[in-house]
C-alpha cells in the first residue's frame, strides 16, 4: 500500500457532481519513450475524459509546461537530464497547488521523503502500476477533482468578499445592480441582468451587463411576466428560482421554443433566474446566462446568496445615523455572562484573539450574519471553535491571508437587533476575552435606559454596562441646527430619515428632490450648505 497517497487524498473531497464531467488534461513525463507511449494509450483508453500529452526529458517537460497548463502532471523520478524532484521544485515555485504525481522505479523511502517535503500531491511506484494498470487513472481523477473543488471554493470566497464590498460601497439600487452584474460577467457568465417591475407590472431592466442583444430580441420593456416562458419572466411570475440547461429544455418544455433558439444563437448553454427578495418582499430577478451546458448546485447556491444580499440592500432603510438631534451621544454597551452569541466563540479561542463585527445582516427570522474580522487566530482554530459553539450555526470564509475575514451565522435574536429596534444606529461590535462591546449612536427619541432595558430583557439583569463616549454638548448642537434655514433643515432632515448618508443608500438625490418638489440642483445646494454649517460649528467648538 502507498501510505503517502492514502494520507493526501481525503475521501470526503472525492469526485463532485460539479466537476466530474469536465475533461482532464495530463502531462506525462518519462525518459522511457516506450513506457510513456504505452501508458498514454492506457490512460486515454481507460477513461474518455483524459487527454494525455507526453515529454521524454527534463528540458522537454519544461518546454511543455511553458506552453500548456495541464490539470495534472505525472512525472517519472529519473529523467536523464534531471529528476522528477527537480521539476517538482520548479513547478511548486510558480504553481503551488497543481496536482503532481511522482512515479518511480526506485521505491526507496528517501525519495518518498524528499517528494513529501516538496509538497508532491501523490507518490506511486511503477511496480504497483504494472499490477494495477488502471490505478493511475483513479489517482489522476481524484487529485484533479480535489484541486478543482478547492479552486471553486476559493472563487466563491472571492465572490462573497466582492459582494460585501459592493453592498457597502454602492449608493443607489442601479449602481449596486450594475456592479453586481459586472462581477458576474467578469467571473465568466455571458450576460447578467436584474429585472424589476414598473408601476404597470411590466418588466424593465434595472441593470444589464454583457450580451444585451439577446434581451433586446426576446424581452421588450413593458412585457408582463405571464407573456413568455423565458426564465426571467417565469421567476418574476412564480417567485421561484428557474434554472435550465438549454440542451434538454426543448424535450421537457416544448412551448419554450420562442426564446430557446435565440439563446442558443447567442452561445448560451444554460440560464439561471433567481428572485431577489428579503423578508418576503420581492424586488425583481437576477438572471445569468452561461456558455456551459449546465449551472450546477454550487453555482446556484452562490447565485442565491447574491440575490439574497441584493434583496437585503434594496430593503434596508433602517440603521441610519441621526445627525439632527440635539442629543445624539455615542454609547458603548458592554455585555458579559454569555449574553452575546460570539462570546461563546471567543471563549473557545485564545486570549489574544479578537472578533470585530462591522456589519450585521438579518438573514431571516431565525438567523443573522455577522461580517467579521478575526485577529490573532488561525482558520483551523476558528473552525474548531465554531464546531463547539452552540450559538454559531456556521462560518463562511471570504479571505484568510493574514487577518481572517469571514461570515458567522448566529441564531436570532441577538443584542444588536434588539437595540436597533429600540432606535439606535450601530457602529461596530468587538468581542474578546469575557465581554462583547457594542458601539452605537443613539437617536433623538431613544434613551440609554431603553437600550439597557432591551438588552437586559434578552441577557438578564446585571449583564449590561454602558459607557458614554461622546462629550459633545447639547447646547452647541442646538445652536448649530438653529443656524440652518427652514429649507436647509427640511432637506437635511429628509436626507437623514431616508437613509441618504448610509451605505447602501435607499434613495438618491433626484428621488429626494422629487419628494420636496424641487430640482436636484436646489436640493444638493441646500444639503451642502447645511452640512457646511454643521461641520463648521463642530470644528470651531
Amino acid at each position: 500500500m502507498d501510505l503517502w497517497s492514502e494520507a493526501v487524498i481525503d475521501p470526503a473531497d472525492s469526485v463532485s457532481p460539479a466537476t466530474s464531467t469536465r475533461p482532464i488534461s495530463v502531462l506525462l513525463i518519462d525518459d522511457d519513450e516506450t513506457w510513456a507511449r504505452t501508458q498514454r494509450r492506457l490512460l486515454e483508453r481507460s477513461h474518455e475524459r483524459l487527454s494525455v500529452s507526453t515529454a521524454t526529458s527534463f528540458n522537454a517537460a519544461r518546454d511543455a509546461l511553458g506552453a500548456t497548463e495541464p490539470d495534472c502532471i505525472v512525472c517519472d523520478y529519473q529523467l536523464g537530464d534531471g529528476t522528477g524532484l527537480d521539476l517538482l521544485a520548479e513547478v511548486r515555485a510558480t504553481e503551488p497547488d497543481v496536482p503532481f504525481i511522482l512515479v518511480t522505479g526506485e521505491g526507496d523511502e528517501a525519495v518518498a521523503s524528499d517528494a513529501i517535503s516538496e509538497q508532491v500531491t501523490d507518490y506511486v511506484r511503477k511496480m504497483d502500476l504494472s499490477q494495477q494498470p488502471i490505478g493511475l487513472v483513479r489517482r489522476i481523477k481524484t487529485v484533479v477533482e480535489v484541486d478543482r473543488s478547492r479552486r471553486a471554493l476559493a472563487r466563491e470566497r472571492q465572490h462573497k468578499e466582492a459582494l460585501l464590498e459592493t453592498v457597502t460601497a454602492s449608493s443607489t439600487r442601479s449602481e449596486l445592480g450594475e456592479t453586481i452584474c459586472e462581477q458576474l460577467v467578469d467571473s465568466g457568465y455571458v450576460c447578467a441582468w436584474i429585472a424589476v417591475l414598473d408601476d404597470d407590472q411590466g418588466v424593465v431592466p434595472l441593470s444589464t451587463v454583457g450580451d444585451s442583444a439577446y434581451l433586446e430580441s426576446t424581452i421588450t420593456p413593458g412585457t408582463r411576466p405571464t407573456d413568455s416562458t423565458e426564465p426571467t419572466l417565469r421567476a418574476l411570475d412564480e417567485t421561484e428560482p428557474i434554472v435550465h440547461s438549454l440542451a434538454t429544455i426543448g424535450e421537457t418544455e416544448p412551448e419554450s421554443a420562442d426564446w430557446v433558439p435565440v439563446a442558443v444563437d447567442h452561445g448560451f448553454g444554460s440560464v439561471a433566474a433567481i428572485p431577489i427578495s428579503h423578508n418576503g418582499v420581492y424586488f425583481g430577478v437576477l438572471t445569468v446566462y452561461s456558455q456551459t451546458a449546465r449551472i450546477d448546485d454550487r453555482e446556484r447556491a452562490l447565485l442565491v446568496e447574491y440575490a439574497e444580499t441584493v434583496g437585503y440592500a434594496f430593503q434596508t432603510t433602517a440603521w441610519k445615523r441621526t445627525l439632527l438631534s440635539s442629543a445624539t451621544p455615542t454609547v458603548e454597551f458592554t455585555l458579559s455572562g454569555g449574553c452575546h452569541p460570539l462570546l461563546g466563540l471567543a471563549t473557545a479561542l485564545s486570549d489574544e484573539s479578537t472578533l470585530r463585527i462591522a456589519t450585521i445582516i438579518p438573514r431571516n427570522d431565525d438567523e443573522v450574519l455577522y461580517v467579521t474580522t478575526a485577529e490573532g487566530v488561525t482558520e483551523a482554530d476558528l473552525s474548531e471553535a465554531v464546531d463547539v459553539t452552540d450559538s454559531i450555526v456556521s462560518v463562511d470564509y471570504y479571505r484568510t491571508d493574514g487577518v481572517i475575514h469571514c461570515g458567522l451565522i448566529a441564531e436570532s435574536p441577538v443584542p444588536e437587533t434588539r437595540i436597533v429596534d429600540a432606535g439606535v444606529s450601530l457602529s461596530e461590535t468587538n468581542v474578546s476575552g469575557r465581554d462583547a462591546r457594542i458601539l452605537a449612536v443613539l437617536g433623538g427619541g431613544t434613551s440609554v435606559q431603553q437600550c439597557v432595558d432591551a438588552l437586559s430583557e434578552l441577557c438578564g439583569d446585571g449583564s449590561v454596562t454602558t459607557l458614554w463616549t461622546s462629550d459633545e454638548s447639547t447646547t452647541s448642537k442646538t445652536e448649530a441646527v438653529d443656524d440652518l434655514t427652514d429649507r436647509q433643515r427640511q432637506v437635511l432632515k429628509l436626507a437623514v430619515e431616508a437613509g441618504y448618508f448610509e451605505r447602501p443608500r435607499h434613495n438618491n438625490t433626484g428621488e429626494l428632490a422629487d419628494t420636496l418638489d424641487i430640482s436636484r440642483a436646489t436640493f444638493t445646494q441646500h444639503l451642502r450648505a447645511a452640512q457646511r454649517k454643521l461641520f463648521a460649528s463642530k470644528i470651531h467648538r
